[in-house]
C-alpha cells in the first residue's frame, strides 16, 4: 500500500530528527570501476544540504543511493532516521533530474492529485486546497495554474515551469525528507534563485513554532574562500567562489597550466587536504560549531525571501492508524487514480477519439469499422454459400476490435515515468494503480462494443434474436477486456491464426489459453446455434452442402448450425464456461501486471 504523509492538525509539533548515512558507495555493475567513493554525513531537522560539483562528479549517484533507489556497493553502508533503519519511500520524496508529469493535466491538476494521493483522506478540503494554493504561489505557478503541461503533440508550459511543477508536486506531499536533483536546471538565474529560496524555506516550515531559515549566503566568503586559500587555491577577485571551487575539482578539462598539477594529482591533493582538515576539526571538538555556522540564517515567518512568501504549512506527526483506516485510505486512492485516468482519457483526443471512430462512430455520413463490415456483408441470407461470410464477420469483429486495444499503449507509455516517480515516493501502491487502470476502461470499452454492434449487427443480418444481440455485445466486450489485459502484460503475440486455418491448426490452437479462441467460439456459436441454412440443389436434383449435413438423411436440403460448428472443430460447450475462461484471462494477466509493479518499482 502507499504511505500517507505524516500530517495531523491536532498533533504536537515535530521534535528534532536526524538523518545519518555512512559509507554510501557505488560501483559499476560487474566491474571494479568506482562511481561513488564512500560518503558519510548527517542532517538535522530544518537543515538544507547543497551538493555541488561538476558534471559527472557523482551527485546523482549519491542521491540515488541516499534515496534507496540504488543499493550501496558497500555491505557496511547504512542510512538511519533517528538511529533506526527506515524506508525512504515512507518518509521521503525525491525529485529526479527528469520532469515526469501528466501532459494532459493542468499545472494545478498535477499538484492537486499529488496532494490527494499523499495526504490523509480525512484532511479537511479547505486545508487541502489551501496547501495546493500556497504551494503554487510559493513556486511562482499561480498565473499558469490552468495551463496544461503539454505533450509531444500539444504545446504546454515551458521547461523551466515544468521543473517548478515537478518540485511543487513533491513539496505538496509534505515529506519529512526532501531530495532534489538539480532543482534549478533549465531555469534562468533569477527564477533559479527564487526556487532555491523556496526550497530552503520549506524544511523549517516543518518546525512549529520557530523561525524559517535559508542557506547562509555569507558562508562562501567566511569559510570557503579562506579554506581554499590556505591549501593553495585562492579565489580570484570578483569571481564566484562556488564557480571557482567547481572549476578546480573539474577533471573534464586540463587546467594544469593554471594549477601547476595534473588533474589526477590535483584531485588527490584536494582529497588529502580535506581529510586532514576534517580530522583537525574532530580532534578539536569544533565540528559541531563549524557545521552550525554553515547551515542557515534565520528570517521571520511570513516575510519574503527571493520573491516568495513563507506560506508552507507545518508538518505534524500523526498517530498510527488502524487497519480499517488504512484500507479506507487505499480505496480512496484507487478512486482518485480512477478519476485522474478518466480525466486524461477525456482530454487525450488521440486515444479516445480515434478509438471510438474506428470502432464505429459515424463521421461525415460515413462509418468506420462497423459501417465497413456492414457494407461488405450487407443483408446476408441464410444459405449455405454465405456460411463462410458469417464466420468471417465473427472473426473480423473480434480481431479488429481487440487489435485496436493497441491504442491504449501510448497511455501506459506516457504514464509509466509518472507512475514510477509517484510509487517510488510512496504516494500509492501497486494494487491501487492496477485496479484503477482496469476499472477506468470498463465503461469505455462497453460503449465501444455497443456502438459497433448497433451499427453492424442488424445491417449484416446476423441471428435475428434480441438476446443473441446482447450476447454478441457482451462477448465482444469481454474479448476487448482480455485483449487489453494481455496487451498490457506484453503477450499479445497470437495474431497468427484466422478463420480459414486448417482443421489441424484449429485443433492445436484450442489447446492454448488465448482470448481469441474463446471469444471467436462464443461469437460463432451465438450466431449459428439453432439456425438452419439452405443448401444448393444440383441440376440432377441432388442436394449439395459445403459440410456434412445431418438434415439430408431426413429429407431436408439444408444443414444446421451444429453441423457447421462440428466442421470447424468447435465442440459443443456451455457459454458460461468460455465466458469464465475469458474472465480468468483478464484476472490472470492483471494479477501478473500487479506482480510486475510490486517487484519492479
Amino acid at each position: 500500500m502507499g504511505t500517507e504523509r505524516n500530517i495531523d492538525l491536532e498533533a504536537s509539533p515535530l521534535r528534532d530528527h536526524i538523518l545519518e548515512w555512512k559509507n554510501l558507495s557505488l560501483c559499476a555493475p560487474n566491474s571494479d570501476k568506482v562511481i561513488l567513493y564512500p560518503q558519510s554525513g548527517s542532517l538535522r531537522s530544518g537543515e538544507v544540504l547543497a551538493i555541488m560539483g561538476p558534471s559527472g562528479a557523482g551527485k546523482t549517484s549519491f542521491l540515488d543511493v541516499l534515496s534507496q533507489r540504488v543499493l550501496s556497493s558497500d555491505s557496511d553502508a547504512s542510512i538511519t532516521f533517528d538511529g533506526q533503519g527506515f524506508s525512504m519511500q515512507d518518509l521521503g520524496s525525491y525529485v529526479a533530474q527528469e520532469d515526469t508529469l501528466h501532459g494532459f493535466l493542468t499545472v494545478k491538476d498535477n499538484v492537486r492529485y499529488s496532494a490527494l494521493l499523499s495526504l490523509p483522506h480525512d484532511t479537511p478540503t479547505n486545508v487541502m486546497d489551501g496547501m495546493v494554493k500556497n504551494t503554487l504561489r510559493s513556486l511562482g505557478l499561480t498565473d499558469i495554474r490552468k495551463n496544461r503541461i503539454g505533450t509531444y503533440f500539444q504545446r504546454g508550459v515551458s521547461g523551466g515551469q515544468k521543473r517548478r511543477v515537478t518540485i511543487a508536486s513533491s513539496v505538496v506531499t509534505q515529506p519529512r525528507i526532501f531530495l532534489c536533483d538539480e532543482p534549478t536546471s533549465g531555469l534562468d538565474s533569477m527564477t533559479g534563485y527564487q526556487v532555491a529560496c523556496a526550497i530552503c524555506l520549506y524544511p523549517m516550515s516543518c518546525r512549529s513554532p520557530g523561525p524559517y531559515t535559508t542557506l547562509d549566503l555569507n558562508y562562501s566568503q567566511d569559510n570557503l574562500v579562506p579554506y581554499f586559500t590556505k591549501i593553495g587555491y585562492p579565489c580570484p577577485p570578483h569571481r564566484n567562489p562556488a564557480d571557482h571551487v567547481t572549476g578546480i575539482i573539474n577533471t573534464d578539462f586540463d587546467i594544469s597550466a593554471e594549477t601547476g598539477l595534473p588533474n589526477h594529482e590535483r584531485i588527490q591533493q584536494l582529497a588529502q587536504a580535506w581529510i586532514v582538515n576534517t580530522s583537525s576539526l574532530t580532534s578539536s571538538g569544533s565540528e559541531s560549531d563549524e557545521r552550525s555556522s554553515v547551515v542557515m540564517t534565520p528570517i521571520s515567518p511570513g516575510t519574503t525571501a527571493g520573491g516568495f512568501k513563507t506560506t508552507f504549512e507545518p508538518i505534524r506527526i500523526r498517530t498510527k492508524k488502524s487497519w480499517g483506516y488504512r484500507v479506507v485510505a487505499e480505496l480512496r486512492k484507487t478512486w482518485i487514480l480512477t478519476q485522474r485516468t478518466a480525466l486524461i482519457i477525456r482530454r487525450n483526443y488521440m486515444l479516445s477519439g480515434l478509438r471510438v471512430f474506428v470502432y464505429g462512430t459515424l463521421w461525415n455520413g460515413e462509418g468506420a469499422t462497423s459501417v465497413l463490415l456492414a457494407t461488405v456483408w450487407l443483408h446476408m441470407g441464410r444459405t449455405d454459400d454465405r456460411v463462410n461470410d458469417r464466420i468471417s464477420v465473427q472473426f473480423f469483429s473480434i480481431a479488429l476490435l481487440s487489435g485496436m486495444s493497441v491504442s491504449a499503449v501510448p497511455l501506459y507509455l506516457e504514464e509509466r515515468p509518472v507512475v514510477m516517480r509517484e510509487r517510488r515516493n510512496g504516494l500509492y501502491g501497486a494494487g491501487a494503480y492496477t485496479i484503477a487502470s482496469t476499472v477506468v476502461f470498463i465503461p469505455y470499452l462497453f460503449a465501444c462494443s455497443v456502438i459497433y454492434s448497433c451499427i453492424s449487427y442488424w445491417a449484416i443480418g446476423l441471428k435475428l434474436d434480441g438476446w443473441a444481440f446482447w450476447r454478441f455485445i457482451s462477448y465482444l466486450f469481454l474479448g476487448m477486456q482480455a485483449a487489453e489485459a494481455q496487451l498490457v502484460w506484453g503477450s499479445l503475440r497470437d495474431s497468427g491464426w484466422c478463420a480459414t486455418e486448417s482443421k489441424d491448426r484449429k485443433r492445436n490452437y484450442l489447446k492454448y489459453f488465448f482470448f481469441k479462441t474463446f471469444a471467436f467460439s462464443l461469437l460463432v456459436q451465438n450466431d449459428l446455434e439453432g439456425e438452419t441454412f439452405t443448401c444448393a440443389t444440383l441440376p440432377d436434383g441432388s442436394c449439395h452442402c459445403s459440410v456434412p449435413s445431418s438434415l439430408i438423411p431426413k429429407g431436408q436440403c439444408a444443414l444446421t448450425g451444429g453441423d457447421i460448428l462440428k466442421s470447424l472443430d468447435i465442440p459443443r460447450f456451455s457459454p458460461g464456461s468460455y465466458v469464465g475462461a475469458l474472465l480468468a484471462i483478464c484476472v490472470v494477466y492483471r494479477l501478473a501486471f500487479y506482480v510486475v509493479l510490486v517487484f519492479r518499482k
